[in-house]
């Protein structure tokens, strides 16, 4: 936790692995030492008691302590516990989510929870309030306050691994340094845990880069455009067979370097340092009038921004209103003709554009549904995968939708002055507009992008439940097991979130939708905003990235026989998903999608509900799913109503 920046949201970023590596295995070393396992002398670690703590970050280390039968100095045991440095970093950090001291933005983004960041007290331990640590480390340090034995040893990891410099100013290292020496004196086993701390080399040097990165064959001119758009994850994972996982190609005129596979996903996860969005999405904003937008943004607004969105974009919107989504499903159901086949995607866009309406802005826009699917899809086209010029915006049907969406964000607007919202429940935009009154240089006028609470959920979720149906409706066995989870959950009464969560089956199969049909595009741009080296190769700040976060979804030595429906591939038994870096249906890293979290639970309620009240049928019932792939991936079928259930 003294690594924490609550800025950033992020671990000491100026801290190479090696160095929190080792800090981390000097922890582990020096929690064993406090609870009497181990002691050490000039020369020798010493097993103490081999007996285990029932803690899975020290045990490990504990159990091959008492399994080796050689004589070991500390300098050793420190090198190879640091070998586990990234477990232990993952572990620690999942108990500290737990214990409810953080939480998690997103991939390697962790936030003070509530508790925490206004008391400065952790929750209690053993039934004792614990001052939070940089509170505690930074007044032993500046004043003469006797430390507790356990900030003796932080203070002295964090001096051996260079952790202050991280965290003070130059000026203010200096000031404490002599202080920092005293404390240093005040533990034997401190002293010997952190000299082997700073005993510990890093690794040898990588080999110097290569000269260049591979370049996947293509057509003369139009580069590998064709290969692209016929069939965008078959490619990357063709060109990863062939090149690795760093290759460039030329695509849409431009020549890029794409990053795929668990190695590159494991890196990206915590990369972000090398990466910004700003120069993909900065023409995206100005055609919709916008100065910034989150998706737009990175470091410490970025981060802020996030944690001022969790109520418009995560599964808290829904909370408390879960009743209201089920009326808005319902409502459309009870239009459905029994006569005339319904078209899969479009069905579900309707549907959830109107949830959204609810949820978000408190007011309908089911009207609006055509003119928001076309302004979204052309400015995606134009800005983003530059799939088509800019002279396609003044088609007329075009330029109608953006002016559409013009007289829309008044309307929101208008909706939502104060005094029009009195006693009545916030939505998603009245917390964006008090964000805005309450500091409105953070948060612009130019910055209101009110319309993008319908637009992030209505191509990604409307799409995942139009896949599952489709899914659900091809498997007759998997759908009656979905069928009782859901109709046992609405016996109880009207489910919470928290119900919604514990549907086994309906998880599994919504687990598996989302790796064969990601809900976060197979791609995703970003700009190298500082140089750095991957699997060999130096990539230049500057550089375009093409990043396919779900590209391991199909690939067989992770997922057996990748292109079959099977959601026993989430069992604890087989848990295909928990491999490190190959289940990613939400992105990776800072802009890992904001709204996964109400995705999840809209997912769940929307198929819970549906099944629960029809029985349904392919329209034909043999028929195959077609596909067509743009930023995102986009189901075609027919379903039928066949009866009413209740």
């Amino acid at each position: 936790m003294l690594l924490h920046s609550e800025d950033r949201g992020d671990f000491a970023p100026g801290l190479a692995p090696h160095s929190l590596h080792t800090v981390l295995a000097g922890a582990v070393l020096m929690d064993l030492a406090l609870e009497n396992r181990i002691d050490t002398d000039p020369e020798h670690l010493i097993l103490v008691d081999a007996t285990p703590l029932a803690d899975d970050l020290l045990d490990p280390t504990l159990a091959d302590i008492a399994q080796d039968t050689g004589a070991r100095d500390l300098g050793y045991w420190v090198a190879q516990t640091a070998k586990q440095g990234d477990e232990i970093r993952d572990k620690a950090l999942a108990r500290l989510v737990n214990r409810d001291i953080l939480e998690a933005e997103s991939e390697g983004i962790f936030s003070l929870s509530r508790l925490v960041s206004r008391s400065r007290r952790y929750p209690t331990i053993d039934g004792q309030p614990v001052e939070e640590v940089r509170l505690r480390i930074m007044r032993v340090l500046f004043t003469d306050e006797i430390p507790d034995p356990r900030d003796i040893v932080i203070i002295c990891l964090a001096d051996a691994s260079g952790v202050f410099k991280n965290i003070l100013s130059q000026s203010e290292l200096s000031e404490v340094q002599e202080r920092i020496n005293l404390i240093r004196k005040m533990d034997l086993i401190g002293q010997s845990v952190t000299r082997a701390v700073r005993e510990h080399e890093p690794p040898a040097p990588a080999p110097a880069p290569r000269k260049e990165i591979p370049q996947a064959p293509g057509v003369p001119l139009i580069g590998n455009t064709i290969g692209m758009r016929r069939d965008l994850r078959s490619f990357l994972v063709k060109q990863y067979r062939n090149l690795g996982p760093i290759f460039r190609i030329n695509a849409f005129n431009r020549r890029l370097v794409v990053l795929v596979g668990p190695k590159a996903n494991t890196f990206i996860k915590r990369g972000d340092k090398y990466f910004r969005t700003l120069e993909t999405w900065v023409d995206y904003n100005k055609a919709g009038g916008v100065g910034r937008s989150i998706i737009s943004m990175n470091g410490p607004d970025h981060i802020r921004l996030r944690k001022e969105l969790a109520n418009v974009y995560t599964h808290r919107l829904i909370e408390g209103r879960v009743a209201d989504v089920v009326r808005v499903l319902q409502q459309d159901i009870a239009g459905w003709p029994q006569d005339k086949p319904l078209p899969g995607l479009y069905t579900w866009q309707r549907i959830v554009l109107d949830q959204l309406g609810m949820l978000a802005i408190s007011m309908p826009v089911r009207d609006y549904l055509d003119d928001i699917m076309v302004y979204f899809h052309n400015k995606m086209k134009t800005y983003i995968m530059r799939q088509q010029p800019k002279l396609m915006l003044y088609r007329p049907h075009v330029r109608r939708a953006f002016k559409r969406m013009e007289e829309l964000t008044q309307r929101i607007l208008a909706d939502h002055e104060p005094e029009k919202r009195r006693n009545k429940p916030p939505d998603a935009i009245d917390h964006l507009l008090e964000l805005h009154r309450r500091d409105p240089q953070f948060l612009a006028e130019t910055d209101l992008e009110v319309i993008g609470p319908l637009t992030a959920g209505l191509d990604t979720v409307a799409n995942i439940c139009a896949f599952m149906l489709y899914e659900l409706l091809k498997r007759p066995d998997l759908r009656e097991q979905v069928i009782a989870e859901a109709d046992a959950l609405f016996d109880q009464g009207m489910p919470t979130v928290s119900d919604l969560r514990q549907l086994d089956v309906m998880h599994r199969t919504a687990m598996e939708t989302l790796r064969l049909y990601p809900l976060a595009p197979a791609v995703s741009l970003r700009t190298v905003a500082n140089s750095f080296e991957f699997e060999g190769y130096k990539v230049s700040a500057g550089e375009t990235l093409l990043i396919g976060y779900s590209i391991p979804h199909l690939m067989s030595e992770y997922f057996p026989d990748p292109e079959r429906f099977d959601i026993d591939r989430y069992t604890a038994e087989r848990a295909e998903h928990r491999q490190h870096g190959v289940y990613a249906p939400f992105g990776l890293g800072e802009h890992r999608c904001l709204g996964s979290s109400l995705a999840e639970v809209l997912i769940a309620l929307n198929m819970a509900t549906i099944l629960r009240e029809v029985e349904l049928d392919l329209d034909p019932p043999d028929c195959e799913l077609k596909t067509k792939q743009s930023f995102s991936l986009c189901p075609d079928f027919k379903f039928r109503l066949v009866r009413r259930r209740r």
